[in-house]
């Protein structure tokens, strides 16, 4: 079982009381992932936040479409994420049904607990407080990503401009 320690350091997490967290923990399932494998895939659909607890894992996304190119040519790693950070990932999968947005690869050997989007509902039916709190960290989190999307988007426009001027 993931430690109380551990949850209340997870910025997810953030404004939950002790009891509240308490009420979390038992929802969390173990996984192990090993050097090498996938934890997501992006275009795919699935319901489990993920929060890597040891390890690491990059997140990398596929830049070009359309093109019968090698996918490992033209992935791009857009961020390395490691347990020491308790970095959570996922989220989409509880709040609807949209698809994942990245791939997940592990660097490392790696430990992860998820939470699947039936356990939260349930949580959140019982502790209409503490989902709140979960839900306003997660719209928090998904407003700083879109944020550094669009400066990227930025960056790539004016870069594309540039090549295309020369």
């Amino acid at each position: 079982m993931i430690e109380l320690k551990t949850l209340q350091s997870v910025p997810l997490f953030t404004g939950l009381s002790p009891q509240q967290l308490e009420i979390l923990q038992p929802l969390f399932s173990p996984l192990k992932v090993s050097k090498g494998q996938y934890v997501l895939k992006e275009n795919t659909f699935g319901d489990q936040i993920y929060l890597l607890v040891e390890g690491c894992v990059q997140v990398t996304k596929d830049l070009v479409k359309g093109f019968d190119e090698d996918q490992a040519s033209t992935e791009k790693v857009l961020a390395t994420l490691c347990g020491s950070m308790l970095p959570t990932f996922g989220e989409n999968g509880v709040l609807g049904h949209a698809a994942r947005t990245a791939n997940i690869i592990a660097v490392h050997d790696s430990l992860l607990y998820t939470l699947s989007k039936a356990e939260f509902d349930g949580f959140a039916a019982q502790n209409h407080e503490a989902a709140y709190m979960v839900m306003t960290n997660i719209a928090k989190k998904l407003s700083e990503n879109l944020n550094m999307t669009d400066a990227n988007l930025v960056k790539l426009a004016t870069a594309l401009y540039i090549a295309v001027q020369q």
